[in-house]
């Protein structure tokens, strides 16, 4: 997820790493907070692995600042990485924002919509979050419990929405490339 928020940022434009973490932060807040000791090592795999460079720009007030760019070997691997999600950016919905946040990066509507069907196909699958003591998927009106009927009817209500972009997106993305 962090390999994926950082290239996805820098092919916005280059960043110096404080305003990378900040919109990686923004990004993904509370859910995976990001620390120097995470984000700088990675940006220097990066770096090792030709997917980036580091060049030095004059800073605002104080010392210059190390601007980070993609190479085109980062723009091609960031493009495989969004061409071929692993499974887990799929099915969880933390790592499911990030790669949608920049799936724009895979010029192709085609490609594009292939993603966005894995997607759909996923959420399209009955995924109940609590079963009685028989196994039994339970609903909504089996809980007494306010809270619990909260979580599943914010659940259903997000799940219903994004079924709903899902297929009016992929439409879109099937008339833009000819099918």
């Amino acid at each position: 997820m962090l390999k994926l928020a950082i290239l996805g940022f820098l092919r916005d434009h280059p960043l110096h790493g404080y305003d990378l973490k900040s919109r990686i932060a923004a990004l993904t807040g509370h859910v995976k907070p990001i620390a120097d000791g995470t984000l700088y090592p990675a940006i220097k795999r990066l770096e090792t692995a030709g997917l980036l460079t580091r060049r030095s720009a004059p800073g605002k007030i104080a010392a210059p600042r190390h601007m980070l760019q993609l190479t085109q070997d980062g723009i091609d691997y960031l493009r495989k990485l969004l061409r071929e999600p692993g499974e887990t950016f799929i099915t969880d919905e933390n790592r499911w924002f990030v790669l949608l946040a920049f799936l724009r990066h895979l010029e192709n509507p085609a490609e594009q919509a292939i993603v966005l069907r894995r997607r759909l196909t996923f959420l399209s699958e009955p995924t109940p979050l609590f079963f009685d003591v028989h196994g039994r998927p339970m609903a909504v009106d089996d809980f007494a419990d306010a809270f619990r009927q909260g979580l599943l009817t914010i659940a259903h209500a997000a799940n219903t929405a994004e079924y709903t972009w899902l297929n009016t997106t992929i439409g879109e993305l099937d008339r833009h490339s000819g099918r």
